[in-house]
């Protein structure tokens, strides 16, 4: 039966080769999601957090230092959102943002590893399998259901940050004080649910592959 590579030698050879740079790729950015894993944990554990939050408005001007917000800010850094580098914030909200950000990485190392299977799996000439299937449907499920809760403990651990600051509804203020609901929708991310559907569409092409093969390989 012929296989993706049983074409020309010089395009057989150039797939090969996007697909070892394609695997080593994926190789380098787990790596680096795991060292970046490593090191918010590693923050955690000294009580160091960073969190995005939206300006809603309330704020004239910005604060020349981050002192108006009280002493558990350290640095106000600004750009799209407003970013809050913060120490000794309850924690409940180092909990939940911490754990959000976990998950974050957690999506870039599925990705990863369903690209390092999909490519190791092409490499030897045998794409479908029954267990490539199956853990890409698990990995697909998994972005999807992280898509979904991620921002839910964003949300509830940026509410309850903006209400330990202190001051944070003067007109020096950076940030405004929303509700629960503002800070969630704020923080959707769509590209780990985008990211979980394609693989789950990926998983049903590998499963009829499959069967497709099984049928063929019946009438031989």
């Amino acid at each position: 039966m012929k296989t993706a590579f049983s074409t020309k030698p010089s395009a057989k050879v150039a797939a090969k080769v996007g697909l070892w740079l394609l695997l080593v790729t994926a190789c380098g950015v787990a790596v680096a999601a795991i060292l970046r894993l490593v090191s918010t944990l590693g923050y955690a554990f000294t009580g160091v957090t960073t969190v995005a939050l939206p300006g809603l408005g309330y704020s004239r001007t910005y604060p020349s230092g981050p002192s108006v917000l009280g002493p558990k800010v350290q640095q106000v850094l600004h750009g799209g959102n407003i970013d809050l580098v913060l120490q000794g914030i309850p924690g409940e909200a180092l909990v939940l943002n911490t754990a959000a950000s976990v998950l974050g990485q957690l999506t870039t190392l599925l990705v990863c590893a369903a690209v390092i299977m999909l490519c190791w799996r092409l490499l030897r000439g045998v794409p479908f399998a029954s267990t490539l299937t199956r853990f890409i449907s698990i990995m697909g499920g998994v972005l999807v259901l992280i898509g979904v809760v991620v921002p839910i403990l964003q949300g509830f651990s940026k509410l309850v940050i903006v209400n330990s600051l202190d001051n944070v509804l003067t007109v020096e203020s950076p940030i405004g004080k929303g509700n629960l609901e503002y800070y969630i929708v704020f923080s959707v991310d769509l590209l780990p649910v985008v990211l979980g559907v394609a693989l789950l569409l990926l998983a049903a092409v590998f499963a009829k592959g499959a069967q497709l093969q099984r049928d063929t390989e019946g009438l031989v």
